[in-house]
């Protein structure tokens, strides 16, 4: 029996890190579909440039955070953003390109780490969103989010235009 219960042992183990394997795989390859691309940034406009002092938490952009990032990153995002519900999230800042260390537009791709996770989380950022409809867009599916914002109300025109060929590559995504 000892022997029986030594063997199942590796087997399991094998078996988490593989699923463990596979969401990460997935997580990934479904923001590297629907991430935005240098080619949609309106022009005059570019990817941030992330400044010396927040390098220690944004290591670059557009940019998947590693885990201590999504910890740190999570509750600025929006109000009541709880970290431990996000397994992945994804980051792009677009600037003006005059201003490479500005902050004009921002993109945060999430993928939640299940359906009742992206129910409560999605309660939040939906209400943000509709108090700051003006210059922020959400669109989701699932347990995968995507929030577009705009500093100043009159590049909102810009998101709405990412905003809808993003949704355009969400809607040929197989249901998550």
């Amino acid at each position: 029996m000892k022997r029986n219960s030594l063997l199942i042992i590796p087997f399991i183990t094998f078996f988490i890190v593989f699923l463990t394997g596979i969401t990460e795989i997935n997580s990934s390859s479904l923001i590297e579909q629907i991430k935005p691309t240098a080619e949609e940034i309106p022009e005059g406009y570019m990817f941030g440039q992330v400044p010396k002092f927040a390098q220690n938490v944004l290591k670059n952009n557009p940019w998947s955070l590693d885990k201590d990032a999504i910890k740190r990153m999570t509750g600025r995002i929006y109000p009541g953003g709880e970290y431990t519900k996000v397994s992945d999230l994804h980051m792009s800042i677009i600037t003006n390109k005059n201003k490479p260390y500005g902050s004009d537009m921002g993109c945060y791709i999430f993928i939640f780490r299940d359906k009742k996770a992206a129910q409560e989380e999605l309660m939040k950022l939906k209400e943000y969103v509709n108090n700051n409809s003006d210059r922020s867009i959400i669109i989701d599916k699932s347990n995968l989010a995507v929030y577009l914002y705009v500093n100043n109300t009159k590049n909102f025109e810009y998101i709405k235009t990412i905003s809808g060929i993003m949704k355009k590559r969400m809607d040929k995504l197989p249901v998550l």
